[in-house]
């Protein structure tokens, strides 16, 4: 828990992205719960009344699609997303800053273009009013996740690309590296 003095210390945007965080992460488990939730029912249902849920594969598609495009805003902040660091962690800490900004700024390009391309594909598909198959929604939003996650994963890597030009990344650990001298380990 962090003291009221370390709150007033962070800066209210790094604040405001941290609740968004804790936001984004609890939304996503409770999603995964109601995916979890719908495919457990439908299954007995199907096996054990002959009933199931018409929509409910449908909507665990939507709810997965949210998962993983909104979910993935709380891993690139903690940068945990899926990369490949073996280089990234056998060179010293002003490299590491240096590379960790290029991918950071990469991230950031990647991610606006694909905020660009899905905001024009939800737009067309809500406005050519698409619904769902089974499910009784617009097939819009099977796309807005993206464009949504889109923008908060460039948000992720613009604060990252940001605390890399300042220099206020930590630095990641050296791979090999001792993490204790050796006249501590005594």
């Amino acid at each position: 828990m962090t003291s009221p003095e370390d709150q007033r210390r962070t800066p209210l945007g790094v604040r405001f992205l941290d609740g968004l965080e804790t936001l984004v992460s609890w939304a996503s488990g409770l999603a995964l719960l109601c995916v979890t939730l719908t495919i457990f029912i439908n299954a007995s249902g199907r096996y054990l009344t002959g009933w199931s849920f018409l929509g409910g594969e449908e909507l665990a598609r939507l709810l997965t699609v949210w998962i993983t495009f909104v979910g993935a805003y709380a891993l690139v902040r903690r940068e945990r997303h899926v990369n490949i660091d073996l280089l990234l962690g056998s060179v010293p800490p002003p490299v590491q800053r240096v590379m960790r900004g290029t991918s950071a700024a990469i991230g950031m390009l990647v991610m606006g273009y694909l905020a660009v391309t899905s905001f024009n594909l939800s737009a067309f598909s809500f406005g050519s009013g698409q619904m769902g198959t089974t499910l009784p929604v617009p097939r819009g939003l099977f796309f807005l996740p993206v464009l949504v996650g889109a923008v908060l994963m460039f948000v992720a890597f613009a604060e990252l690309f940001v605390r890399a030009v300042t220099n206020t990344l930590p630095p990641l650990e050296i791979m090999g590296a001792d993490p204790e001298p050796a006249e501590d380990r005594a």
